[in-house]
């Protein structure tokens, strides 16, 4: 029977934890409880500490001496060991992590053990700085608990009630019902100087009797749309915003990893790729522009992000970077190369309207193909917001594996 699985350090966050695991037997939610504190929590866990602190490779005793982040970690590793088997073997309903950076740090790891669609809820600190590397693509849940995690008062009551009740609800209103229904649906990536492209492509696939999961390519998009891919949600992909890999190479705002890019030809999901977007780096305010973007064609897209145009040898670098990373895929993939222009800047008569940098692009991805690859490169010619160009790329996701 699947339940709301506790995880935290029952040493330090004990009294805290009686609070949430009374609110939810109060809301006639089951739990499981797994202790993450490395000296052994006062409560009786159903995986208490020594249990995990086993399951990480070590003795509890051992943990101590060996400083509090190698002692996190090896805590961390053996809560995950001990959620995948929970989550194979369907007794998940979702997961619930309560504390500070610590446990903010744990659910980092935790949450993508957990298939999209369970729910995954935070209670922490952490979550009012940098969220990126908690969310991690996935479908999170996260509350601000205003006060530390620490002792018995009025307000820590309240929100841990609240956070008993936000749990119980999500598992209450079940599983998301679209994920995990790849027959007919196809992941997109856009960016708003791409939107008209997704826009055709969405009115095709519609057509066809294809729903459209569209990604915002924002770094943690994009880690959403290689999740989706990864746990096969999908049928096809269709990324033709690839910003975030220009945003890994040259120091931008949303980078998505080095792994972005990669799951369709790991997983064998036909996929068509184009260079949307690539024609910019996503920086911070105008007034924060680095020195040495100083001599570059920059368009202000609001107080908070500046566009930089990029390079023709940037372009080709990057050209050569997708291609490795397609690598040889077993199902079909296509690279289609928009050759009057890769965003609605990139447009004639566009502030960052450059053929040049166009065609270093697809050269870059030629010169980065190995003789064995099984990609294929076409250059178009149409704009990328062209609904001609959204139809050779619908076209080319959706084709046959045998061909």
């Amino acid at each position: 029977m699947s339940r709301i699985v506790l995880v935290g350090a029952f040493d330090t966050k004990a009294e805290p934890f009686e609070i949430l695991v009374d609110a939810l037997a109060t809301l006639g939610a089951s739990t499981t409880t797994i202790d993450t504190g490395v000296f052994g929590g006062k409560r009786r866990c159903d995986y208490p500490a020594e249990d995990v602190a086993e399951a990480g490779g070590y003795s509890l005793e051992d943990l101590p001496p060996m400083g509090r982040a190698p002692a996190v970690s090896a805590m961390t590793r053996g809560a995950s060991r001990i959620l995948r088997q929970l989550v194979a073997d369907g007794r998940v309903g979702a997961l619930v992590c309560m504390g500070g950076s610590n446990a903010a740090a744990v659910f980092s790891h935790l949450a993508p053990v957990i298939p999209i669609g369970i729910p995954k809820v935070l209670m922490a600190t952490s979550v009012a700085g940098e969220t990126r590397a908690l969310v991690q693509g996935s479908d999170v849940t996260m509350l601000y608990p205003i006060l530390d995690i620490e002792g018995n008062n009025s307000i820590l009551r309240g929100m841990i009630t609240r956070l008993a009740h936000v749990a119980a609800a999500l598992v209450k209103a079940g599983r998301l019902q679209q994920a995990g229904n790849p027959e007919n649906s196809v992941a997109l990536t856009m960016y708003g100087v791409t939107n008209t492209c997704v826009t055709h492509c969405r009115s095709l696939l519609d057509q066809q009797g294809f729903e459209s999961l569209v990604f915002h390519a924002n770094g943690t998009g994009g880690r959403s749309f290689e999740s989706f891919i990864t746990q096969s949600l999908v049928s096809a992909a269709i990324d033709l915003t690839i910003s975030e890999v220009t945003d890994e190479l040259f120091g931008g705002l949303w980078p998505a990893g080095a792994d972005r890019m990669t799951a369709a030809s790991v997983s064998g999901t036909p996929q068509a790729v184009a260079p949307g977007a690539t024609d910019m780096i996503c920086l911070g305010p105008l007034v924060d522009l680095p020195e040495s973007f100083s001599n570059r064609t920059v368009q202000v897209h609001n107080d908070l992000v500046t566009l930089v145009r990029t390079t023709p040898e940037e372009n080709h670098r990057l050209g050569r970077i997708v291609a490795g990373r397609l690598g040889s895929p077993a199902a079909p993939t296509s690279v289609l190369v928009p050759m009057k222009g890769v965003s609605e800047l990139d447009i004639e008569g566009g502030v960052f309207h450059d053929p040049e940098s166009v065609e270093a692009f697809a050269q870059g991805v030629q010169s980065g193909l190995s003789p064995d690859s099984t990609v294929s490169l076409a250059r178009l010619d149409h704009h990328i917001n062209d609904r001609e160009f959204a139809e050779a790329l619908v076209e080319a996701a959706l084709l046959p594996s045998d061909r």
